[in-house]
């Protein structure tokens, strides 16, 4: 009878633990709900300030010169300014709620977010993970990270492209016009912008000397990748020259190189030079990229050098 005693104030004495003890982490709770209405306001636009303490200090990318509740508001739409829309997207998002040793409540939160700029159309998305402190069910304390390079290249480069004279815009109108046409496998496009007598050589070796030795190159590609396409990483023009940077990305359902298709996707990064007549036309393109990289993710052998 004894030993029951003992064991039923045992059991009571941790019943009595575990009831007393707080909960540590969870992924429902009223102060995910506020973040969550935090992002919906954000995506509507209808900012409030009311979810923040008049305390709350927000911090984004940096960890001093906070934001009060209203800078945090002036910082978000002056920032919109640049963009044609922008939100948070809905698909994979994360959210937690912690209490930790020392009695603090955050809420944290993995998100992605999506925007298009307003100057050249770009759509760029970003993983930010932000954090939250709460205090009598209000924001104390907020902390966005996130990597701003892909943005800020994009503004760097319609700065420079607004700074352009008037010949070089003219070259980068060339430019992005044979990058439509690869990418829609438009000859006569692509014809429209090149010089008829243009060569192009690649990794040294002379591929094209006039517009249809060109369109049949682009056909080899495009037969062999129906979804062939090409994407600009950098541009720099200077003079009648542009040094590009580039990625090739495709899916190979027909014969290349004298192999069957196989299904595979390809994705290859290159360095072209390209020079311009005075008519703006490109008359010579110097491609340079390792063949070696589409070879092995089709499973091909490399050739024998002959």
């Amino acid at each position: 009878m004894k030993k029951l005693l003992i064991i039923g104030l045992a059991i009571a004495f941790i019943t009595a633990c575990q009831e007393k003890a707080p909960q540590r982490y969870t992924q429902s709770s009223p102060e995910i709900n506020t973040v969550k209405k935090l992002i919906d306001n954000y995506n509507n636009k209808t900012y409030d300030t009311s979810i923040y303490a008049d305390t709350s200090k927000t911090y984004y990318n940096k960890k001093d010169t906070p934001l009060t509740p209203d800078e945090v508001i002036t910082y978000h739409k002056e920032r919109d300014l640049a963009y044609l829309n922008r939100s948070f997207l809905a698909k994979d998002q994360e959210y937690e709620m912690v209490l930790t040793d020392d009695g603090e409540t955050w809420v944290n939160c993995w998100l992605d977010w999506q925007g298009t700029l307003a100057g050249n159309g770009q759509v760029v998305n970003i993983p930010i993970h932000l954090t939250y402190r709460f205090a009598d069910g209000k924001i104390v304390r907020e902390v966005g990270m996130w990597d701003p390079t892909e943005v800020v290249l994009a503004v760097q480069e319609m700065e420079m492209k607004n700074s352009m004279s008037a010949d070089e815009k003219a070259i980068q109108a060339t430019i992005d016009n044979v990058t439509k046409a690869w990418n829609a496998n438009d000859k006569e496009l692509m014809y429209g912008n090149l010089a008829k007598n243009v060569t192009r050589t690649a990794n040294g070796v002379t591929i094209a000397k006039k517009q249809s030795d060109y369109g049949d190159f682009m056909d080899i590609y495009h037969n062999a990748f129906p979804d062939f396409k090409v994407s600009l990483d950098k541009t720099v023009i200077d003079g009648n020259k542009a040094y590009l940077n580039w990625t090739c990305t495709g899916t190979n359902k027909g014969e290349f190189m004298g192999n069957p298709p196989t299904n595979k996707k390809i994705k290859t990064h290159g360095f072209s030079v390209w020079m311009f007549d005075k008519a703006n036309k490109a008359i010579r393109e110097d491609a340079f990229y390792d063949n070696l990289v589409v070879y092995e993710q089709l499973g091909y052998s490399m050739p024998m050098p002959k």
